[in-house]
């Protein structure tokens, strides 16, 4: 049961294929919630299809769920940037549209809070969480990503490149997002960490999408990663 008020945040950027799995996802949290503690907030970051109307289909006759369209496409960034701007519960949970990250493991880092938690990570490069179907490529680049970063940190963290985390609200209301694009989740998360947040690890699984198309392009991706962790290891060598 979710007791503390929570908003669980998607970004859908040309998403209309995944709609109706996400739906079914979500209709399967909200049943198991207590609503009045819950909200939805969806993002429609410039589609240049119909993933707005199949939003509005789906989602608008929910009196909790929120709809948001950018005019253009922000990346990831400006989505964080607007759930930062809107959010007004005590927690915020993102996710993945494409449901890659199993919606119901929210309730599992629900469970885990204490009074002094303010981020629940959700970590498929724990020990103990599992990365099922994933190129062996992509996944060795994500694993060296994550290792560097751990270094960079210096925190007995393993994941941080993913956007499956949970985040005590007020921790980031006064995060200035400078990065662009998939490595901005990255930015956040070590932002927080590096501002003092107790950070607990929720080991799961990283499956890959049912439906639709990746939006991650591999070489902005490393090159984006890459500059920000040199910004990291300036901070730490000066």
């Amino acid at each position: 049961m979710i007791n503390d008020s929570l908003t669980v945040a998607i970004p859908l950027y040309n998403e209309s294929a995944t709609i109706p799995y996400l739906k079914s996802r979500l209709d399967l949290i909200l049943a198991k919630s207590n609503r009045n503690n819950l909200k939805i907030l969806l993002v429609d970051d410039g589609s240049s299809d119909n993933t707005f109307q199949l939003l509005t289909n789906n989602f608008s006759s929910l009196d909790n769920c929120k709809i948001v369209k950018h005019e253009i496409n922000l990346n990831l960034n400006g989505f964080l940037k607007t759930v930062i701007e809107l959010c007004d519960t005590e927690f915020v949970v993102f996710l993945d549209s494409d449901c890659t990250f199993d919606p119901l493991y929210i309730f599992d880092m629900v469970e885990l809070l204490q009074p002094n938690t303010d981020i629940v990570n959700g970590s498929p490069y724990h020990p103990q969480g599992t990365v099922e179907g994933v190129k062996k490529g992509r996944l060795l680049i994500s694993n060296g990503a994550n290792l560097i970063y751990k270094v960079l940190v210096d925190k007995n963290i393993h994941t941080y490149t993913s956007i499956f985390k949970l985040y005590r609200t007020s921790k980031i209301k006064n995060i200035n997002l400078n990065t662009f694009g998939f490595v901005s989740v990255s930015e956040l998360f070590i932002k927080c960490i590096l501002n003092g947040a107790n950070v607990i690890e929720y080991p799961c699984t990283l499956s890959i999408r049912k439906y639709g198309d990746s939006k991650i392009r591999i070489a902005n991706s490393i090159k984006n990663h890459l500059q920000f962790m040199a910004y990291l290891f300036k901070i730490k060598l000066f």
